[in-house]
This record gives structure tokens, C-alpha cells and sequence, in this order.
């Protein structure tokens, strides 16, 4: 068995001339890990409900021992694994990586691509400040543009006709518990493909080049590891002195407030603005769709030869106006003045003194039903005695 794995997988040779960019997949999966540790700590301390969210994120950056920094790896953590696979897919478009027998080692790339977005918009909520619900906002109201199933996909987002407490619980379940299965299953399968089809190498690459590289381990593993180590120290220093913004707690009346995604999904944001009225799906659903359609389906559509990007001019041009527009596009998105949203915030007056509604009033009855457990007054007056062998009633002096 040992023999096996030796000859099979790590000692078996890599293509020569690979170099550094041949990374940037093992930095992904560590900055995976890394979003997950810290993650899984952050939880031990976080409550996902307006009332606490924010003061338990205050809690965790003023109180708790390395809150902070751990906080802090986590933020800086997210966008940088934006940047690490974004560079990682075109790593792969630049040495046509994605070509037969590679399809499906490709498209699972892209699948995971998508679920670090995922990461990113459900994550940003979860502090409950002005920007997390505004940006939030935005973003639901993006999604419901859709046809046929953007009303349905915005409703189940914010599990009712607005963003709140529901919001929150779901939000905080798809970023902890959904999203971080669907990743590590996504990323099983695509190691798997990875180490079943071999690198892919270089185009220039001869037959015989493609098995006389250096071995994975220890040659491979140990550049892999350096550059975590190095990353990891970036994050680091970031974390230590760049704090993670927190701003106010979220207030839905707050008319004033400039909402505006994270930096990852500007690009998306200014594009809205160029398609107003009933072109407005054309910005926030037609594009953004057909351009994932082509990433998805990329190694479909163009089956030419397997050679270096600058001797295939169609898609040279075409990658390079996609990442000249995405970084155009973020830029004028964090330069830009406000976006109006279509929700209109209710003055806090009207809402303290609007009556309920038979209906609401009739939801309220229903959900005091489903907690009204027909206890008898014996039963109550238990538990009120329970209630008061609890209640030591210690005076200043004992609790000193």
C-alpha cells in the first residue's frame, strides 16, 4: 500500500517547467481551512439575532482573548481567497488547463468559485451593522429581478417580505452549515479529478516533459507549504493592524444610509445602474447569468488546440476585456454615489404607533398557539418554584 501511494501519487513526477502559479490551488484550500478555524471559533462567542449580533461582534473584538485578530484573519481571510481563486481560474484560462480530458476538473472549479461568492454574501451580514444590511438589501433585491423565481429565491432569502430576525438565522445556517459542506464535497471531487487526470503542465510541454518534472513530494508539498507560510504572515500583519470596520448597528429607518456591497460584488453593483427600468434584468440577471453559463461550459466551447493564450486571439481578447471590465467596473462601483433601494424605510413613529392588522394580529395568536404547551396551574406553579430555588437573592456583601 505504502509502495503504491509512493509510486501512484507522491513521489509520481509533475510535468516540468512548473512553476509558482501551479500554487495557487493549495493556497485556496488553505485559506478554506483557515476561513473554517477561524470560523468555528468566531461561533463560539456570535448569536445570530438583531438583538445580540452586533454586541456579540463588539464582544469578540474588545473582550475575547485574540477576538480580534481571529476576527481579523477571518475578514481579510475572505477577500483574499476571493483574489487567490479568481487568479487561480485564470491561471488555468492563460495555460488552457481546462481543455480535454480536463472538463469536469474545470467545471467543478467553477462550482466552487461560485460557493466562495456564496461565502462572501452570506457572510457580510452576519456583523448586523448599517453596511451588512444595506449591502444585504441590495443584494436580495439583485436576486428578485430574476424571472419566474426571483420573487420566490428573495423571499426565501429573507424568509418573509423583509430582512430581519428570519434573515439573520438563515444567512448565519447557509454560511455555517450549508455552504461549508457543499465547499469540502466540491473541492473532494475536484482533487480528485485533479490527481486522476495529472497537471495539466504547460502548452510547451513535450509527451516526454509531461512525466519527467520534479516529484509532488517533497519538491511540490514543500513549495506549497512555504507559500501558506507566507500568505498566512501576510494575513497576519493585516489582521494585526488593519481593523476589521464595524460600523453601527443596523437601523432599517435609517433613509440616509449610502448602501454598497462588499468589494467583491461592486462590479455587479455598477452595472445596475447602467440598465435602469425594464432593462434593468438586462444588468442584474442576464449578463451575470450568461457570463457564468460561458465560464461553466468554457472547455465546451472552445475545443482548438491546447496552445499559449497570446497564440489564441479570441480568447486573449476576450479574457482580457473580461478582467479590464470586472476591474473597471469595481473601481467606478466603489467611487459611485448612493443607490436608491425600492424598499422605503417607515418613519419610526409610524411604525410605534401603526395598529396590527387582523392578519398580523392573527399571526400573533398562531405563534403564541405553537408555544402555549396546556400547562395545568399546578404545573405553572412548579415551575414558578423551580424558578425560585434558583433565585439566591445574594446580597452586594455575598457576591463580593
Amino acid at each position: 500500500m505504502r509502495q503504491f501511494l509512493n509510486e501512484r501519487h507522491l513521489r509520481k513526477p509533475l510535468p516540468k517547467h512548473i512553476n509558482l502559479l501551479f500554487s495557487l490551488g493549495s493556497l485556496a484550500m488553505f485559506l478554506l481551512l483557515l476561513q473554517a478555524a477561524t470560523g468555528a471559533f468566531l461561533a463560539l462567542y456570535y448569536s445570530p439575532s438583531p438583538e445580540h449580533a452586533h454586541n456579540a461582534v463588539t464582544y469578540i473584538s474588545e473582550e475575547v482573548p485574540f477576538g480580534s485578530f481571529v476576527r481579523g484573519l477571518h475578514h481579510w481571510g475572505a477577500s483574499a481567497m476571493v483574489i487567490i481563486v479568481f487568479l487561480h481560474l485564470l491561471r488555468v484560462i492563460l495555460y488552457g488547463s481546462y481543455k480535454a480530458p480536463r472538463e469536469l476538473t474545470w467545471i467543478f472549479g467553477v462550482l466552487l468559485l461560485l460557493v466562495v461568492l456564496g461565502f462572501g454574501f452570506t457572510g457580510y451580514l452576519l456583523p448586523w451593522d448599517e453596511k451588512a444590511y444595506w449591502a444585504t438589501v441590495v443584494g436580495v433585491e439583485i436576486a428578485s429581478t430574476a424571472p419566474i423565481l426571483g420573487d420566490f429565491v428573495a423571499k426565501v432569502l429573507r424568509g418573509g417580505t423583509e430582512i430581519g430576525a428570519v434573515t439573520l438565522s438563515r444567512f448565519y445556517a447557509l454560511h455555517t452549515i450549508w455552504l461549508p459542506w457543499l465547499a469540502f464535497g466540491l473541492v473532494g471531487v475536484h482533487l480528485f479529478f485533479v490527481r486522476y487526470y495529472g497537471s495539466s503542465g504547460t502548452p510547451q510541454n513535450t509527451s516526454e516533459e509531461m512525466k519527467a518534472g520534479k516529484p509532488f513530494y517533497p519538491d511540490q508539498v514543500f513549495e506549497d507549504v512555504v507559500g501558506m507560510l507566507i500568505l498566512f504572515v501576510v494575513l497576519a500583519a493585516v489582521a494585526l493592524f488593519v481593523p476589521v470596520p464595524l460600523e453601527d448597528v443596523a437601523d432599517p429607518t435609517n433613509a440616509n444610509y449610502a448602501p454598497r456591497p462588499e468589494w467583491y460584488f461592486l462590479f455587479l453593483f455598477q452595472l445596475l445602474k447602467y440598465f435602469q427600468g425594464p432593462l434593468e434584468i438586462v444588468g442584474t440577471f442576464v449578463i451575470p447569468t450568461v457570463g457564468m453559463v460561458l465560464l461553466l461550459f468554457l472547455p465546451f466551447l472552445d475545443k482548438s488546440e491546447r496552445v499559449v493564450l497570446y497564440k489564441r486571439p479570441v480568447a486573449l481578447t476576450v479574457t482580457t476585456l473580461c478582467v479590464v471590465g470586472i476591474v473597471g467596473l469595481t473601481i467606478l462601483g466603489a467611487s459611485s454615489p448612493k443607490l436608491e433601494t425600492q424598499e422605503t424605510p417607515q418613519p419610526t413613529e409610524q411604525l410605534e404607533s401603526t395598529p396590527p392588522t387582523d392578519t398580523e394580529t392573527a399571526e400573533v395568536e398562531e405563534g403564541e398557539a405553537v408555544f402555549d404547551f396546556q400547562l395545568t396551574d399546578e404545573e405553572i406553579e412548579g415551575t414558578e418554584a423551580a424558578e425560585e430555588v434558583f433565585d439566591f437573592q445574594l446580597t452586594e456583601e455575598e457576591l463580593q
